[in-house]
């Protein structure tokens, strides 16, 4: 378990370049397996093919700067939880996965 908080961290500042989060807890809040259709991506064909969706549940100060890096990321940036169902762009995670987040921390 360790070595997946780790990993967790180590791709929340990544993802992020927030340095001082911390896990709430170092059980796994979610865990999903996700069909992902064939697609171009960056000018390549990536075939389908199935993600692993490991989610841990983390917390930052809303202090903390946030780094936007195109390699990583286009606009990370602090959202409450209703303006972050608003703005993604794939309704899918919003209906199916990213709701489910939510209404779990708030149970």
């Amino acid at each position: 378990m360790e070595d997946l908080c780790a990993v967790a961290m180590k791709e929340l500042q990544e993802e992020t370049g927030v340095n001082h989060a911390r896990l709430v807890s170092e059980e796994v809040f979610s865990l999903e397996t996700l069909t992902v259709d064939g697609h171009v991506k960056r000018g390549v064909w990536v075939p389908s093919h199935l993600h692993f969706n490991l989610t841990y549940l983390a917390e930052a100060e809303e202090e903390e700067n946030l780094v936007v890096r195109e390699d990583e990321n286009s606009a990370v940036q602090w959202w409450t939880f209703e303006e972050a169902l608003k703005v993604s762009t794939e309704p899918w995670m919003v209906e199916h996965i990213y709701k489910k987040l939510i209404e779990k921390l708030e149970s």
